[in-house]
């Protein structure tokens, strides 16, 4: 890519970003319990439990269905978010590289 195709890119992925409205950090699991009712196994569920990591301690709850799709939907948008920034990285080093070959190659025509 040329340094203008980078730098479009690059603006392209901030506007990206800003347009993430809600972020939520950890993981959402979903747990089933199972016991035995009349002889048949009963199945009941799904629970689901937040977990995130917290200065240095993993701290867990439990939340309700509705909140977790909630939770689910800021967790989908915060590794979004963290994919976008990575990639803006990568964008910003190509861009780097490519400007610096083209200040050498100004330098030694010189």
């Amino acid at each position: 890519m040329n340094i203008q195709q980078l730098q479009t890119k690059r603006k392209e992925l901030l506007d990206q970003i800003g347009a993430i409205e809600r972020m939520h950090k950890g993981r959402l699991s979903e747990e089933y319990r199972e016991r035995m009712v009349d002889g048949r196994i009963h199945r009941t569920g799904p629970y689901f439990k937040h977990q995130q990591w917290e200065k240095g301690k993993n701290l867990s709850r439990r939340v309700k269905g509705d909140e977790a799709q909630r939770l689910r939907e800021g967790i989908a948008e915060m590794d979004r978010f963290k994919h976008l920034c990575d990639d803006y990285a990568e964008t910003t080093v190509a861009m780097t590289e490519e400007l610096e070959k083209q200040h050498e190659s100004k330098k030694n025509s010189s």
